[in-house]
């Protein structure tokens, strides 16, 4: 049996750096937590590769005393705190004294600092926690730490340390959260030799938000300002004109420490209720003050995790204040202006039809967020005079177009007819049934359309009168988009669309990182992007089949999806099953020709029956099963 003995000094840092120094972000967030600890009013961080080859925190803070930076890198010495009591009122960010013995113990570290007091400063040098050297030198009051070399005498660790590009982005991360944490200090921050942002020294935390994230994010805050119960909540969250495909931007802090909690943000996105759509969350930046007796940070090394007293009053608070500055301001969501022109050849025609709406005082019906359903075997488009009130314009067959608030253009198989929208109101839809023609490879069976109820479900029967098919419009034009889209991938012969005018997007530093790290992803995608100036990238052209969708929102669902994964083809189902919910939606009004096609392009696909992501598409139910249900059958 092997005896009980006491681990010696190295093996015990190496241990303790595998809890405190999980990756380079580890490092960069207990640094720089000192400098804010020491006062400092200025820090630097610069870093190289991902932080595996160089991490460096200067600071202007109050620095190290002479004799006392030996003991600095001692396993749990510290000046935050002196009795177990102290836990109960912390209001520094650190107090264990374990991060720079455990980054010394795993890297190689020079250190460099002055007080006020000493008219010159001290250079330690360490190598895997010995100390190498220690000098005096001259320098500048505050601390310069520099970490090179990271996990050189633990492979194992090293071997696990992602690629260059994904900790960058770790470290981009909490940067970004810890220049957001004090607005009294000026941040900068260098990345491989580029000065990426630089913080403001303000009082005003909105202009510390403004210098890191997008105009977009920018111009859709709402302030917070709250306080009840001892419990004082302040800073922005978004109105209802922009989310994300994550929570990465709700970043919420107590007593200015950063933390992570599943609960708070639940409750965030409680408050916004059925506001946003589904899987998109808020942006928010929240500081909740608190008295330190009630809020535990002895949780987790990493010292984001806490634990409150009171949990849920706590977590209904935060609730309220989100709440709050919800509904003192009108968030009613804003449709910019859009004008949709297809970009036909015959320009006359567009001209013509145009000059028709101009006598009427009227503009085009566009519908906001609906995709009008065109399939493919109504590509070949052909153009008709029609007469409409002794005018004679063009108009494509393949089209349903408002001329006037009176009249409606309905497209049959073989002709154009006017008729008041009173007569197509009074004329039933069972009338106008629809036989979809089962062909080779069609799955579906031979139906006909006996109406739609509630603009979204599509009610059928078979050629039989036997079984009745529901079919919801919005989960069917899922599938076959998902599946169009995934079969262009698969094949690399993605449908591209030219754009007229390109979309120009303002990404916060963050964003744009990973948009540019993975600028070949998209472009396989069908998005190609390119730099378009500071933190800009301009999309030129887009998959066909997104032709009528909002592009902005969709790009920004590819790159949260790329946020959330180290492995691109683990997640690319995930990211085109989610491009592709720009569908018909429930609710969307669709002409019976727009029906027949929709189910035919349905009847083609793999697998007619759900939606991509596992949902009903179609449900059947027998002649026999609705009479039973009408009591004409007793048995």
């Amino acid at each position: 049996m092997t005896k009980i003995h006491l681990l010696d000094n190295e093996t015990i840092n190496k241990i303790a750096a595998g809890e405190v120094i999980e990756s380079p972000k580890s490092i960069v967030k207990e640094l720089v937590e000192n400098s804010i600890d020491a006062g400092a009013d200025e820090i630097t961080v610069e870093i190289k590769n991902g932080g595996k080859s160089l991490i460096r925190i200067t600071d202007n803070g109050k620095g190290i005393e002479k004799d006392e930076v030996e003991d600095a890198f001692k396993r749990h010495c510290t000046s935050k705190i002196s009795t177990s009591d102290d836990l109960n009122s912390l209001y520094t960010l650190g107090f264990r004294g374990e991060a720079l013995a455990s980054i010394a113990s795993v890297s190689h570290v020079e250190l460099i600092t002055r007080t006020g007091g000493d008219s010159y400063g001290t250079k330690i040098t360490l190598k895997g926690g010995e100390i190498i050297s220690k000098e005096d030198i001259g320098c500048p009051v505050g601390t310069i730490i520099t970490v090179t070399d990271l996990f050189f005498n633990v492979p194992a660790r090293k071997k696990f340390l992602k690629s260059d590009a994904s900790e960058s982005g770790n470290i981009n991360e909490i940067v970004v959260s810890l220049a957001l944490s004090k607005e009294n200090i000026s941040f900068k921050y260098i990345n491989n030799g580029n000065v990426i942002f630089r913080t403001p020294k303000t009082n005003n935390f909105l202009n510390t938000i403004s210098s890191l994230y997008e105009k977009d994010m920018y111009n859709s805050l709402l302030k917070v300002d709250y306080e009840n119960n001892g419990i004082t909540i302040t800073g922005y969250t978004t109105n209802l004109n922009y989310y994300r495909g994550n929570r990465k931007q709700q970043i919420v802090f107590v007593n200015s420490r950063l933390i992570k909690h599943k609960r708070i943000n639940y409750f965030i996105e409680a408050a916004y209720n059925t506001l946003l759509p589904k899987s998109k969350y808020p942006a928010c930046f929240l500081k909740i003050k608190i008295d330190p007796s009630l809020v535990d940070v002895n949780v987790h090394p990493a010292k984001t995790e806490v634990r409150f007293q009171n949990e849920d009053n706590i977590l209904n608070e935060v609730k309220r204040s989100v709440y709050s500055a919800l509904n003192s301001n009108n968030i009613m969501k804003e449709i910019k202006k859009e004008t949709i022109i297809h970009d036909y050849a015959d320009n006359n025609v567009k001209n013509d039809l145009f000059e028709i709406f101009e006598k009427n005082n009227s503009k085009p019906d566009v519908k906001k967020d609906t995709l009008d359903y065109k399939s493919e075997d109504y590509t070949n488009i052909k153009i008709t005079e029609v007469n409409i009130n002794n005018e004679k314009i063009n108009i494509f067959d393949d089209e349903i177009d408002k001329i006037e608030d009176s009249y409606i253009l309905i497209k049959n198989d073989d002709e154009i007819k006017t008729e008041t929208r009173a007569e197509i109101k009074e004329e039933p839809i069972q009338e106008n049934f629809i036989e979809i023609t089962k062909d080779s490879g069609n799955k579906l069976p031979e139906l006909s359309v006996a109406g739609i109820l509630m603009d979204t479900y599509i009610i059928c029967e078979n050629i039989e009168k036997t079984e009745m098919y529901m079919i919801d419009q919005h989960a069917a034009h899922e599938r076959i988009n998902y599946e169009k889209f995934l079969n262009q991938y698969n094949n690399k012969e993605i449908l591209l669309q030219e754009m007229i005018v390109p979309e120009v997007i303002n990404l916060s530093y963050d964003d744009y990182h990973t948009a540019m790290n993975n600028a070949e992803i998209f472009n396989d995608l069908g998005f190609f992007i390119e730099n378009f100036g500071i933190n800009a990238i301009l999309i030129n052209s887009i998959p066909s089949i997104f032709k009528n969708s909002n592009i902005k929102d969709i790009f920004y669902t590819v790159l949260d999806s790329l946020k959330n994964t180290s492995n691109i083809n683990l997640e690319l189902d995930k990211i085109i099953k989610n491009a592709c919910v720009k569908s018909v939606k429930a609710g969307d009004k669709l002409h019976l020709l727009e029906v027949k096609a929709l189910l035919n392009d349905l009847g083609k696909t793999e697998n007619p029956y759900t939606c991509p992501h596992g949902r009903p598409v179609i449900i059947k139910m027998t002649k026999y099963e609705i009479e039973k249900m009408f009591e004409r059958i007793q048995n």
